[in-house]
């Protein structure tokens, strides 16, 4: 399966082959504040369909966590399934159409994006760089095919690589490869050579258990390069972050695969609001210095973020916790009157842009208020996915 070569094959592909899936929406707003305008929130907590996440408070702090559409309380929005045969190929949003009839609530902007992962850091009150772990070393024994046992909690379909000092792999594993973790407890995971095949449960045989130090690093589940991934600071928790005002930054490798990249502190850092709320972007807000959204400034000329090395807050948040999650922006609704539909063609328009929708594609939404807009109102809509015959 492939994009669409022209629009013919895309008439064909949609209409004839009928490669094409739709899916209505309704989420609703922060579910415990009104915003004011300017700010940005995710939608990942708020109700409806789909539904709440519980994953973006919970799990390893600062350990880095993969999200895709086959992980569980994850809430992403269904896109008709993987359409690979290895569960590595994509679709194209071809269309869809947004619409609030909620007071209040517009102009907005709603905008679509794929979440590949997250760092939880619930150490608010450290006010120096905080390391996140991205690998891990693991010993390999038999149990109902490979096994790795490891010190960290692990999701599954987590994409990883391996390496080794000192010896060789186990048979079966190879060096510069992607595998995908199947989970088994907190400490120990199987290895699947597909995305597919981690779903399937079709695992890596048992041989031997290898020589030498192994270990194994997380990957972006897609986009793994990095290029145009870009990375929000949020509070996914029902209760409010304390006083303060931090300063945010990253320490991060960007898609060219140059480490120790940094989040400029030029004209300013991105700074947090206090007391910030549930689902708020944290420095997103009424104008004035630190003030952006939705995403972290990059360093000059970085084209996005293939792995996080470390995260700080400058500043005491005094309480509370908050979540850094790397997401691919795919597409934007424009919302300017009540009531209205706001209609998109992504293959047909001014700017056509042909997102594509991978395989495993955890689907969320995050909105800009432009005016001041309640808890709990209501944004509706439908996206169609289309692929190649």
């Amino acid at each position: 399966m492939t994009g669409f070569t022209s629009e013919d094959h895309q008439t064909n592909s949609l209409s004839y082959a009928g490669n094409a899936f739709s899916q209505v929406f309704s989420k609703q707003f922060n579910p415990t504040a009104a915003a004011v305008a300017n700010e940005w929130h995710t939608l990942f907590r708020g109700g409806g369909y789909p539904q709440a996440d519980a994953i973006f408070d919970a799990g390893t702090a600062l350990q880095f966590q993969s999200v895709c559409d086959q992980l569980s309380g994850a809430g992403s929005l269904y896109h008709g399934g993987n359409v690979g045969a290895a569960g590595d190929d994509f679709k194209i949003l071809v269309s869809g159409y947004a619409v609030t009839a909620a007071a209040t609530v517009v102009p907005a902007t709603l905008q679509l994006v794929d979440v590949l992962g997250f760092y939880r850091v619930t150490a608010v009150t450290t006010t120096t760089e905080q390391a996140t772990t991205n690998s891990n070393t693991f010993t390999a024994s038999s149990s109902s095919g490979l096994l790795l046992t490891f010190a960290n909690d692990w999701q599954s379909f987590t994409k990883v690589r391996f390496t080794n000092s000192g010896g060789a792999l186990p048979t079966g594993l190879s060096l510069a490869t992607d595998y995908w973790l199947v989970r088994v407890s907190a400490t120990t995971a199987r290895v699947a050579t597909s995305f597919a095949n981690a779903i399937a449960g079709t695992v890596v045989a048992y041989t031997d258990a290898g020589t030498g130090t192994h270990t194994l690093t997380a990957r972006l589940p897609r986009y793994s390069d990095g290029k145009g991934v870009q990375a929000i600071f949020f509070n996914p928790s029902a209760t409010a972050l304390g006083a303060g005002t931090p300063g945010l930054s990253l320490n991060y490798t960007n898609s060219a695969g140059t480490a120790s990249r940094a989040t400029p502190s030029s004209p300013s850092l991105p700074i947090g609001k206090t007391a910030a709320t549930n689902s708020h972007i944290l420095y997103s807000g009424a104008t004035g210095a630190g003030k952006y959204g939705p995403f972290v400034p990059l360093q000059a000329a970085d084209g996005g973020i293939q792995s996080i090395q470390g995260i700080r807050n400058n500043a005491t948040y005094t309480s509370g916790m908050y979540s850094v999650a790397l997401v691919k922006p795919l597409a934007e609704f424009p919302l300017q009157v009540l009531g209205q539909a706001q209609m998109i063609d992504f293959t047909r328009g001014l700017q056509p842009s042909h997102p594509r929708v991978y395989d495993g594609a955890a689907l969320m939404f995050l909105l800009k208020s432009g005016v001041a807009t309640p808890a709990n109102s209501a944004i509706d809509g439908k996206l169609n996915f289309g692929w190649g015959a």
